[in-house]
């Protein structure tokens, strides 16, 4: 009885938790600035290693024994 009971308070404050976080109003952020900010410079295709220019898929292969 007492772990049922434990069990529905869980679960109200866990459904109050959950209303209260979607209630709360989003970080004001510039996500185009986060965007910029994290991104990879592009390379040039003199930077880039030969053995990338060379394969579309960048993909290798391995010599495998049978």
């Amino acid at each position: 009885m007492t772990a049922t009971a434990a069990l529905l308070c869980w679960g109200a404050s866990l459904a109050m938790l959950r209303a209260v976080a979607q209630d709360r109003e989003p970080p004001d952020t510039n996500e185009a600035e986060e965007i910029t900010r994290r991104g990879a410079p592009p390379k040039t295709s003199d930077e880039e290693t030969p053995e990338y220019r060379d394969s579309a898929d960048n993909n290798i292969s391995l010599p495998i024994d049978i």
